[in-house]
């Protein structure tokens, strides 16, 4: 199937804004809760989005998957994930309902007991938005996705301010986490133009759940190794130092999840549609690591070298001690483009198989380094490093299938895009420097993100990176097309 380019590059810069606005809104709301609040109540919700997320992993992880990857979609197939994801919800809610106390005694935290409650009735909204992305995807309507997100994120947030404002406490993070699932399956009705009908059927539900289950898998195992660090955190130190941890991989992970949504959200249907044409495939897996690590490793070095001013400037000095977490963990996600990139392909290709063996794999090495550094080094900053570590040995790992299926490991990932790495690298030095300046915070930040960005325009030119040439010439192509 040829792709059509035009389609593919307007859906890329759709997403591009949605997840822009929605995640910069959100980084606003985040900065306001943070002020607002302290530490110890977003170390306490932290751990409840824990159990949270890998309720939603194991509700739509599988079968959303499928519905995308899946070349023929009717209303047959939506209707029966949403039954089938709709039950699993309903039976997760209770039991985290019943198990809430436990949950609570076991981190010495029996206010927690009413929150995991309410926020576990969030599950049975997700699994019908599930749905609703999943069609707005295969349908590539990101237009419409990126208004409704942002109404969501907006509306949510506004909700949560008002109650942190009004001394509500943890109150007011769990309300805005709710309520953005619950905005979200409201906005995205005229975009999804979707409700289930009465029809299921056994067959479809079959297979899908052959491509699903392995995708489920794995999807549960990474969910699990994500948040395992704010559990033993949460447990083994403090609900103080979780809160100071888990606000420091926050803009780490804005950025990620931001460059990297677009490209998953748009390069998954894509590259699915495209599997049986291997060099079509290899093409396009080789752009979307350029463009990733183009986009975000400059980003997240650049953020690493402004963490202390950024920091003190948003959210006060008493975040401080999380500006040491954010620099290590912008480090570990500077190798998240490789790795998101190598599963997209695999995924992509309908190789559940060994995405689920892959994922086994890598979990286990991942879990290795933690525990060594859990119960060696006993300490947060070495659960940080650790985190670090394995996320570069997990894009090496990650990339080890496609030297058979692509004919693109690792090596020659790292070889194609050595230029970007350095210079991000060579920018975030300078600009740390800069960040030396006698002057005020506001003047300071100010002055490293303009020195940063020409700086590394200025690196692109000399060194002739070619995403940064195919950048313009796309720029000025659709331009002249307007």
């Amino acid at each position: 199937m040829e792709v059509d380019k035009k389609k593919v590059i307007f859906s890329l810069i759709y997403k591009f804004i949605e997840r822009l606005a929605v995640k910069s809104a959100g980084l606003v709301i985040g900065i306001i809760l943070a002020r607002l609040l302290v530490p110890e109540e977003f170390g306490q919700v932290a751990i409840i989005t824990v159990f949270i997320n890998l309720a939603n992993t194991i509700i739509q992880n599988g079968f959303n998957s499928a519905l995308v990857q899946k070349k023929e979609v009717d209303e047959r197939d939506y209707s029966t994930v949403f039954y089938i994801t709709g039950a699993l919800s309903l039976g997760i809610i209770g039991i985290m309902y019943v198990s809430a106390p436990l949950i609570a005694a076991y981190y010495d935290l029996p206010l927690l007991v009413w929150p995991i409650r309410v926020y576990s009735f969030s599950l049975l909204f997700g699994a019908f938005n599930s749905i609703q992305v999943a069609k707005i995807q295969r349908e590539m309507r990101f237009k419409s996705m990126m208004y409704a997100s942002l109404l969501a994120t907006l509306f949510s947030g506004a909700l949560g301010v008002a109650m942190a404002y009004k001394g509500y406490g943890i109150w007011a993070l769990v309300f805005y986490g709710c309520s953005n699932i619950v905005f979200s399956c409201i906005t995205m009705l005229p975009a999804a133009k979707w409700f289930p009908h009465l029809t299921f059927s056994f067959d479809r539900a079959k297979q899908l759940f052959s491509f699903g289950w392995k995708m489920l898998i794995s999807g549960i195992l990474c969910s699990l190794y994500n948040d395992i660090r704010s559990l033993i955190i949460g447990k083994r130190y403090s609900v103080d130092e979780l809160g100071y941890y888990n606000r420091g991989q926050q803009y780490p992970d804005v950025i990620f999840h931001t460059c990297d949504g677009v490209i998953q959200s748009v390069m998954f249907p894509t590259m699915s549609r495209n599997q049986s044409d291997t060099q079509q495939m290899r093409s396009m897996f080789k752009r979307s690591i350029s463009f990733g690590t183009f986009i975000m490793m400059p980003i997240l070095i650049g953020l690493m070298a402004v963490a202390k001013p950024f920091i003190l400037l948003l959210l006060t000095e008493k975040w401080l001690p999380c500006v040491i977490y954010m620099q290590i963990i912008c480090l570990a996600s500077c190798a998240l483009p490789f790795t998101s990139s190598s599963l997209i392909a695999i995924k992509s290709l309908g190789r559940s198989d060994i995405y689920m063996k892959l994922e086994i794999v890598r979990r286990i090495i991942m879990l290795a380094i933690l525990l060594t550094a859990v119960f060696v080094f006993d300490s947060v900053m070495a659960i940080a490093i650790s985190y670090a570590i394995s996320s570069w040995i997990d894009a090496f790992v990650a990339a080890i299938p496609l030297k058979k299926l692509l004919d693109y490991d690792f090596r020659k990932q790292v070889k194609d895009n050595w230029k970007t790495i350095l210079a991000s690298f060579i920018m975030g030095v300078i600009v740390y420097f800069v960040g030396l300046l006698p002057i005020n915070l506001i003047a300071l930040l100010c002055v490293q993100i303009l020195c940063g960005g020409i700086i590394y325009i200025l690196l692109c030119i000399v060194m002739r990176i070619e995403s940064f040439y195919y950048l313009i010439s796309m720029i000025k192509g659709l331009v002249k097309k307007h």
